[in-house]
């Protein structure tokens, strides 16, 4: 019985236990993105939840962030996937508001002038990331993989719907 209360002593004495794990504003890259001095707290941890999402959920390479004293936000670089191609990603929190003008100024900023375009990555207060790809003026959507046939069932089911 004895020693079994001593054992609960010592771990309660801070040998074997580790305490709470860090959260997300303790972590090394956070903290290098707080040190970029630039745009406000809730922008810079918008930047750090994309930052994660991009490593560790849709495991991207080489994913860079940088900081724009001019623009006053920090922004993402890296490689989707197995892709080479180097992708641009501004976080913003969700409650930021965004005109013609400002996104024109970061695609400016942040884009190289060959490659007009970039990922507006909205970040909501409970994490939700939604990301939105805006270019600069109109891109041709793809064409679609599997062509109706004009006389299929489904082409004559869907005119007789759209005649009514």
């Amino acid at each position: 019985m004895e020693s079994a209360a001593s054992g609960e002593e010592s771990e309660a004495a801070g040998e074997g236990h580790r305490g709470p794990p860090a959260g997300p504003l303790h972590h090394p890259t956070y903290a290098e993105m707080m040190a970029l001095d630039v745009g406000d707290s809730t922008q810079v941890y918008a930047a750090f939840l994309v930052f994660l999402d991009l490593m560790e959920g849709r495991n991207w390479k080489d994913v860079a962030y940088k900081g724009s004293k001019e623009l006053q936000l920090v922004y993402l670089q890296g490689c989707p996937g197995e892709q080479e191609e180097v992708k641009v990603v501004v976080p913003l929190p969700v409650h930021m508001s965004l005109s013609h003008e400002r996104i024109r100024r970061i695609m400016e900023c942040v884009c190289n002038q060959s490659e007009q375009e970039f990922t507006l990555a909205a970040v909501d207060s409970d994490s939700t990331v939604v990301y939105y790809q805006l270019t600069n003026g109109f891109v041709v959507p793809e064409p679609p993989d599997v062509i109706e046939e004009p006389d299929s069932k489904q082409c004559k089911k869907k005119r007789k719907k759209f005649q009514r």
